[in-house]
């Protein structure tokens, strides 16, 4: 069995032209298991198989406790509908998943093409490394994107930020965004339980979408999910909403957590062209 390293190197091999240099956007020659630019900037791959491209340091507030029950959660099928329409919408030969976390959606989706990944937090990418699934994985800024002008057919972008330049600089002539973002019932059942908000609005990152590119196709996808018994507690720590929460009513939440989770969400698909 190939090691990982190996793995990655002979996917870089086939797809060297895919990537640029962050820091300067020139192209990379891979030497071994480096990959050095036109302008000397180098960056190696490690033993787990992906390639740290930040210079600076990061605060990772995402780790590999939220990741973890992330992952199961979404291999039980919470979204499952949500994949199925993205993978029905897929083109090209390219696939770049932005905000990748530990790599569940990506591997899901079983894209036939050539897959990119990349997390700023470094705990999901160790974990994405785990997948079944040929792909190159990164850590990354969203702000200085490695890869090359042109590069990619589908950006997808799933509960992530977004950066519009860079997305309108790697996608290819015909590519298109593929942007996933919470609806009104998203989660409401934690919502509830956690004894926050429940008048969730995300209009506003709607309508930057639709700003940015001149097609868009918009599709609003509602579901509940039965949430296997042995993936109750997992819920209750796959998202965010759990670090507002004091420790009193986070014990009180697991003695009686939800027994479904309400997948509503809106699917916008954008293209230049």
């Amino acid at each position: 069995m190939l090691k990982k390293i190996d793995k990655s190197y002979n996917f870089l091999e086939k797809n060297i032209d895919k990537l640029a240099c962050p820091l300067c956007q020139s192209l990379f020659d891979l030497s071994r298991y480096s990959l050095r630019c036109q302008k000397g900037h180098q960056f190696d791959i490690n033993k787990k198989g992906f390639v740290n491209f930040l210079n600076h340091k990061v605060v990772e507030n995402y780790t590999k406790e939220m990741f973890e029950p992330r992952g199961r959660m979404i291999r039980a099928g919470m979204y499952e509908g949500v994949l199925e329409y993205i993978k029905q919408n897929l083109l090209g030969k390219t696939l770049l998943d932005v905000g990748c976390g530990e790599g569940s959606h990506l591997s899901l989706l079983n894209f036939e093409g050539e897959n990119f990944a990349f997390d700023i937090a470094r705990d999901g990418i160790n974990l994405a490394t785990n997948q079944d699934i040929e792909a190159f994985w990164a850590v990354a800024d969203l702000t200085k994107l490695p890869y090359a002008n042109s590069s990619m057919n589908n950006i997808l972008n799933i509960f992530t930020p977004s950066n519009y330049d860079e997305f309108r600089r790697v996608l290819s002539e015909n590519g298109q965004v593929i942007k996933v973002v919470p609806d009104k019932y998203y989660l409401q059942e934690l919502r509830k339980a956690y004894k926050l908000p429940l008048d969730y609005d995300n209009s506003k990152v709607v309508a930057k979408f639709k700003e940015e590119f001149p097609k868009v196709t918009e599709e609003e996808i509602y579901y509940e999910f039965q949430i296997p018994e042995e993936q109750r507690n997992d819920f209750l720590k796959m998202s965010p909403l759990e670090w507002q929460v004091d420790d009193e009513l986070l014990d009180e939440v697991k003695n009686n957590p939800p027994k479904t989770a309400t997948v509503n969400v809106r699917i916008l698909i954008g293209s230049y062209k």
